[in-house]
C-alpha cells in the first residue's frame, strides 16, 4: 500500500532496455535502475559510498521488498507440489489438513495437471464465500467468478485477436460467432470492436498503474487520462471525468472507466460518497466500471476502511444495483501471496452471462498457473482461531542516499508538479531508515536550490 504521493507499484519494474538499441530507449526509472546496479557494482568493489547498500523503494513486490508470503500459504503450496509432506512432523496439522482436502480436487492428486475444473468450480466457489463475507453479505455467484493468473493477464492477455461484434452496451456478448476467429479473450479485448467507426476509448486515472493504458493499447483501444484531485486527497473528480470524456469523443468512443481503489501510487481509499458518485457517472454515461482492488488488504486508513464497489453498488438499490456493469479485480499478487505465484481473480456484475463462456475458453488457452490457484483457494479460506497456524498468520536520491525512488511521471502526473513513488511496503525498520535519509536529503537539496 503506498502513501499520499508515493507509489506502493503495479508490480515487477520493467526490464531495462537494451544498452545502444535505438528502437527502445530507456525510460527515467530504467535508466535509474541501470545506474543503481552501475552503484551497486561500485559498492561490491570497495569504492567509497554516502552509504553502503542500495535500497530499492520503487517497487510494488512486496517479497522483493523485504516480506515473506504468508507461511500459512507456502506450506499448503509445497504439501500439494510434494504430497509426501503430509507425514512431516515441520508442517502444521491445519496446513496438512487444508492441502489434504485440495489434493482431492486435483485431478490425479497433483498440481501438475491442467486442472480446469479445480479453478473454475473449487477456486471460484470459495472466492464467491470469501466475496459474500467481505461484502456484508451481497450475494456472489460462483459463475461470475474468473481465476486468473493476477491483474495483467486478466486485462489483456494477448494483442492477438479477430473480428468482434460490440453492441451499444460495453459488454452484451451476441453469442460465439461475434468472437470467432479469436483465440483468446481477455476483459479490453472483449470491449474492442475493430469494424467501429471509432476506437473504443477506456478512462484511466492519472497518477495510476501504467497497466490500464499499456492494457488498453495492446488491445487496440484508447487510454482516455482522467485527473485525480491531489488537493482534496486524489480523489476521482467526477466533473473532471466529464470534461475528459467530452474531449475523448472527438477521437474515440468511450466505453469503460478505469477506478483504482485503493489508490495506486497515490494511496487515497475512497469515501463511499466518492464511490456512489462514480457508480451514478457510470449509469449515466453508460460506462463498464473497471475497478481495479487489488491493494485492498493494504489500506490502513483507520477512519475510512476500504469498501468494494460492488457492496456500494449493491447497497444502492435499483435501478443502479441491477444495470450498471462492474468488473473488479484482485491479485494474491499484492497481498499475502507474492507476485511470482501469478494468481487472481476478477468478478463479474450485471454482465450478460453468455459473456462467460468466452472466459472459460479463454481459461483453456492461457491458464493460471495452478500452485498460484492453491495459494489463492488457501489464501480466502485463512486459518481460523483454533487453529495451529492463526497466530501467525494474523501478525505476520539515488546518487546521494543509495534509495531507488519511482520518478512520478511513471504514473502520469499533472503538468508542472513534481512527485516521487516510494513503496511502503519495506520492512519497518527498513523504511524508518529510507523516510529519515529521505527527509535529510530533502533539506539539503532545500538548503541548496531555494
Amino acid at each position: 500500500m503506498a502513501a499520499v504521493g508515493t507509489s506502493g507499484g503495479s508490480g515487477r519494474p520493467p526490464s531495462p532496455a537494451k544498452p545502444g538499441s535505438p528502437l527502445v530507449p530507456p525510460s527515467p526509472l530504467q535508466a535509474l535502475l541501470e545506474r543503481a546496479a552501475a552503484i551497486e557494482a561500485e559498492l561490491a568493489q570497495g569504492k567509497d559510498k554516502p552509504f553502503t547498500e542500495v535500497t530499492r523503494c520503487h517497487s510494488g513486490d512486496a517479497v522483493a521488498a523485504g516480506h515473506q508470503p504468508a507461511a500459512f500459504l507456502r506450506q499448503v503450496a509445497a504439501i500439494c507440489a510434494y504430497p509426501e509432506l503430509l507425514g512431516a512432523e515441520c508442517m502444521p496439522a491445519d496446513a496438512k489438513r487444508r492441502a489434504g482436502q485440495i489434493l482431492r480436487h486435483l485431478q490425479g492428486g497433483s498440481p501438475g495437471a491442467y486442472n480446469l475444473e479445480y479453478v473454475t468450480d473449487t477456486v471460484a466457489e470459495s472466492v464467491a464465500r470469501y466475496l459474500e463475507q467481505r461484502d456484508g453479505g451481497i450475494p456472489s455467484d460462483p459463475r461470475c467468478v474468473v481465476p486468473c493468473g493476477g491483474t495483467a493477464a486478466a486485462m489483456v492477455v494477448s494483442a492477438a485477436r479477430g473480428p468482434a461484434v460490440t453492441p451499444p452496451r460495453p459488454w452484451e456478448h451476441r453469442g460465439p460467432s461475434s468472437h470467432r476467429g479469436s483465440s483468446r479473450q481477455d476483459v479490453m479485448l472483449l470491449l474492442v470492436d475493430e469494424a467501429a467507426a471509432q476506437p473504443t476509448g477506456v478512462l484511466v486515472p492519472v497518477p495510476g498503474p501504467p497497466l490500464h493504458g499499456a492494457a488498453a493499447g495492446l488491445a487496440g483501444a484508447v487510454a482516455v487520462p482522467y485527473p485525480l484531485a491531489e488537493e482534496r486527497g486524489w480523489a476521482v473528480d467526477c466533473d473532471g471525468v466529464r470534461r475528459a470524456l467530452r474531449r475523448a469523443r472527438a477521437r474515440c468512443l468511450p466505453k469503460a472507466l478505469c477506478v483504482v481503489n485503493p489508490g495506486d501510487p497515490t494511496g487515497h481509499v475512497l469515501s463511499r460518497q466518492s464511490m456512489e458518485d462514480i457508480i451514478r457517472l457510470a449509469g449515466e454515461e453508460n460506462l463498464l466500471l473497471l475497478a481495479d482492488e487489488v491493494q485492498q488488504e493494504r489500506a490502513f486508513l483507520p477512519d475510512r476502511p476500504f469498501l468494494s464497489f460492488k457492496r456500494v453498488l449493491g447497497e444502492m438499490g435499483a435501478p443502479l444495483a441491477s444495470t450498471v456493469q462492474l468488473v473488479s479485480f484482485y491479485s494474491l499478487s499484492k497481498s499475502v501471496g507474492g507476485g511470482g505465484f501469478r494468481a487472481g481473480f476478477f468478478e463479474l456484475v450485471n454482465v450478460d452471462p453468455s459473456v462467460l463462456k468466452c472466459f472459460y475458453t479463454w481459461g483453456m488457452s492461457v491458464y493460471p498457473p495452478i500452485l498460484g490457484q492453491v495459494m489463492l483457494d488457501t489464501a480466502v479460506q485463512p486459518p481460523l482461531p483454533d487453529d495451529p497456524s492463526y497466530p501467525a498468520f494474523q501478525e505476520e536520491l539515488l546518487e546521494a542516499t543509495g534509495m531507488v525512488l519511482a520518478p512520478g511521471s511513471e504514473f502520469g502526473q499533472p503538468e508542472g508538479t513534481h512527485h516521487l513513488g516510494l513503496s511502503l511496503l519495506l520492512p519497518a525498520e527498513t523504511l524508518e531508515r529510507v523516510l529519515l535519509a529521505l527527509t535529510r536529503f530533502h533539506a539539503a537539496f532545500l538548503r541548496r536550490f531555494s
